[in-house]
């Protein structure tokens, strides 16, 4: 999913805004289940989600000993 973010450091006047340019605002990418953003992402069963939350949906095969 995408967030709005806003982020801004409020740079000096002499440096100036960048406004809709600026890269600490905008949108970002975020794990639709957990909500996180900090990690890879990936495109999984029609949604947006990091691999903790792929893991959590996916069933283990037990080991065969």
């Amino acid at each position: 999913m995408r967030i709005k973010v806003d982020e801004c450091v409020g740079c000096p006047p002499e440096i100036g805004c960048l406004g809709k340019h600026c890269p600490k605002k905008g949108y970002k990418e975020v794990c639709d289940d957990c909500g996180e953003g900090d990690e890879q992402l990936y495109h999984f069963e029609d949604k947006v989600l990091c691999i903790n939350c792929i893991e959590e949906r996916l069933e283990k095969v037990e080991d065969l000993e």
